[in-house]
């Protein structure tokens, strides 16, 4: 190999990492604009109850007896929780929030003692009354992916998809009990339903869009439907909601 050869030789090569340092520049400049945390906070709407109610019969023959069980709800509609979102490329971002739900459901049992009366239109049993009034703690987790970017512009380019998995945990559950007999007494205790699970999984899907979105602040409307996996309380004339829709507002920095 010849001087002039070797020369261009280790040109090359002190140049190669000059080259690479300056590539690696503007990439972590690119990178500080996309792989950084945006913290913000959501605005959700639950159109949906929490628990699925009715009203249920049942009989038994030995005692004689009719129980009609009949449930209602009214868990709050809104809630206002923290979001952080990491945007890893231009078209997908992984995010985070955390909910809290105050739910309750109040459950009606109507008990009559006794055979019908075969020839009578009014029932002459003995009644008594048990209402159950519950309220739960739910803490909800959600772990997400977001893609962006359908279309470079135009409408799709400011749209989104979302899909994960969301872990709910029951906590707290108080619970009045209130007996009212046939001969006018009453009881109350406060002991609590038995729970058939404290931790439960959801899957997450999802669509929404972004606005003011120059990686530094994104206003983004959404909409999602959750599939729970498993029951959490459950009863007569109760039991908690398979599915779950939200639609809310997120805004983040």
């Amino acid at each position: 190999m010849t001087f002039r050869n070797l020369s261009k030789v280790a040109l090359c090569a002190w140049l190669l990492p000059l080259s690479m340092l300056l590539a690696a520049d503007d990439n972590t400049t690119t990178t500080r604009k996309l792989h950084r945390p945006l913290v913000g906070f959501r605005v959700e709407y639950f159109p949906l109850r929490f628990f699925k109610i009715g009203t249920t019969t049942a009989t038994t023959t030995s005692p004689a007896a009719s129980y009609t069980y009949t449930a209602t709800s009214n868990s709050p509609k809104f809630f206002v929780g923290p979001i952080v979102e990491y945007r890893w490329t231009s078209h997908v971002s992984f995010g985070t929030e955390l909910h809290f739900h105050h739910v309750d459901y109040d459950q009606t049992t109507t008990l009559l003692s006794g055979t019908p009366p075969p020839n009578s239109s009014f029932d002459t049993r003995t009644k008594t009354t048990i209402v159950q009034d519950s309220k739960i703690n739910y803490w909800e987790l959600p772990l997400l992916a977001h893609y962006y970017g359908f279309r470079p512009s135009g409408r799709l380019s400011r749209a989104y998809l979302t899909g994960g998995v969301e872990y709910r945990h029951m906590g707290r559950i108080r619970t009045g009990n209130t007996y009212t007999y046939p001969d006018g007494t009453s009881d109350y205790n406060e002991t609590p339903p038995a729970a058939n699970r404290h931790n439960q999984f959801g899957a997450v899907v999802g669509v929404g869009m972004r606005f003011l979105d120059d990686f530094n602040v994104k206003l983004a409307p959404e909409v999602r439907y959750i599939r729970w996996f498993g029951t959490t309380l459950q009863g007569q004339a109760f039991q908690s909601a398979a599915s779950q829709i939200e639609a809310g507002v997120g805004l983040s920095f």
